[in-house]
């Protein structure tokens, strides 16, 4: 291939691999200032026995330990939902191995993840909107292996462990809400006073995320709902000669 062609194509992938970082960072904050106080405070009008599991009786610190314990025993689990800055995701993952699914920004970006590597697919209009039409011919139909110095900002979608960690297990001191019903389902909210945002777990059988609300999430924008703990999720790199990077020549 041409050297101006590479350097087009380094240019192209660069550009996809930052527009989709926007939403992989853009999912654990929000400006709103609304809160998960209000929910808390719902909660405490409405008492209901301790937890089965035993969640309430640890520090928030523990419990948070405890639920990336329940997330790693699984597994495998899914996180789909919308963040307050407009994207949506549904990721299926698989604990140490990689993840699976679709990212929206705007238009809908597949996703694969294995081996520590990242791979993406969009269709034209969505490349052409990022990276401009002729190069957007280029890749158009193929999947993007993102270069390992873009991949650094997908980490939250590496794999099971790592989208956990970076959700909320660096997002500092915790409180809990007294338990209440999210969703059926008896839980408790472990609310992060530095992003306002709260998890919201199980208080029966393994202490799994139910859902994680973002400060000021309304309706279902800012949540992110947790679910298919345990189920069969097939991984596998794109075929080879499906694949485009910047190292190839």
């Amino acid at each position: 291939m041409h050297a101006l062609d590479v350097a087009c194509r380094r240019h192209a992938l660069v550009a996809v691999a930052a527009a989709c970082c926007l939403l992989a960072l853009g999912g654990c904050g929000g400006d709103s200032a609304e809160s998960a106080a209000s929910v808390s405070a719902a909660a405490e009008d409405s008492p209901t026995p301790a937890a089965e599991n035993g969640i309430d009786e640890l520090s928030p610190g523990q419990a948070v330990a405890a639920v990336r314990r329940a997330m790693t025993d699984a597994g495998t689990y899914r996180v789909s939902g919308t963040t307050m800055a407009g994207g949506a995701i549904d990721i299926a993952f698989v604990v140490g191995q990689g993840s699976t699914g679709t990212v929206d920004l705007g238009a809908p970006v597949d996703l694969v993840s294995t081996e520590g590597r990242v791979y993406i697919t969009g269709d034209e209009q969505f490349l052409a909107e990022k990276v401009g039409g002729a190069d957007a011919r280029m890749i158009a139909g193929k999947w993007i292996l993102l270069p390992d110095d873009s991949t650094s900002g997908f980490a939250i979608f590496v794999d099971g462990q790592r989208f956990a960690a970076t959700l909320f297990g660096d997002q500092g001191a915790a409180t809990m809400t007294p338990l209440t019903d999210v969703e059926g389902v008896p839980a408790v909210g472990l609310v992060f006073p530095e992003t306002g945002g709260t998890l919201w777990v199980s208080a029966e059988g393994p202490e799994r995320p139910l859902r994680f609300e973002e400060k000021g999430a309304s309706g279902a924008q800012g949540v992110l709902l947790f679910s298919d703990y345990g189920a069969e999720i097939a991984l596998a790199a794109p075929p080879e000669d499906q694949v485009v990077s910047p190292e190839a020549g």
